[in-house]
């Protein structure tokens, strides 16, 4: 009977200790912005003119919407909802966001050739990527990084750069999600 106890009492104190470590980004992230990145990097080459910026007009906020969402509703599973990390999340990627859109209006203003606009972005979104693994998740530094050669692939191919690049990103955060998925359903048995 003192054995059982003992087992539960340890069982007790490892789920608190599992669930006191800040739950990393969920899989649904990464598999929403898998999507969204094969679609919008493709489109420069595929379907160039205001289709794109029209695309991730629409798509980067309201991703940034459903990743908090997601990010919530994982929070609520595990019981880790934060406010203050949440507050840091939405600082960080509305932050983000907004150089975005500054970004946008050099070039409206012909400050910078509205061509090279990709890739000032592209240099914003990495380094965003880039802080977020410093100060959320790490996997980040290592998406942060590959946007940042791919960055390179853009200035150095011209014909579909964007898409190869677009590709190697999603397929990238769909092996990281594959490998949440399969780490968390570990973690709960």
């Amino acid at each position: 009977m003192v054995s059982k106890q003992i087992e539960s009492d340890l069982g007790y104190v490892k789920d608190l200790v599992r669930r006191s470590d800040p739950e990393p980004t969920p899989a649904s992230v990464y598999l929403l912005w898998a999507a969204i990145v094969l679609v919008g990097f493709a489109l420069p080459d595929l379907a160039p003119g205001r289709a794109v910026g029209f695309f991730w007009m629409i798509a980067g906020p309201l991703g940034g919407i459903a990743s908090g969402l997601l990010g919530r509703r994982s929070g609520l599973r595990s019981g880790q909802i934060q406010r203050e990390i949440g507050i840091r999340h939405a600082l960080h990627w509305g932050g983000m966001l907004v150089l975005t859109a500054l970004a946008v209006l050099l070039a409206l203003t012909g400050h910078i050739p509205p061509d090279e606009l990709g890739r000032v972005i592209l240099l914003i979104v990495a380094f965003g990527w880039w802080s977020a693994g410093v100060h959320f998740d790490r996997i980040f530094l290592w998406l942060g990084g590959l946007m940042m050669l791919g960055f390179g692939g853009t200035l150095l191919f011209e014909r579909y750069a964007w898409t190869a690049l677009g590709l190697l990103i999603a397929v990238s955060l769909v092996i990281v999600a594959l490998h949440r998925g399969r780490r968390h359903a570990k973690q709960e048995i």
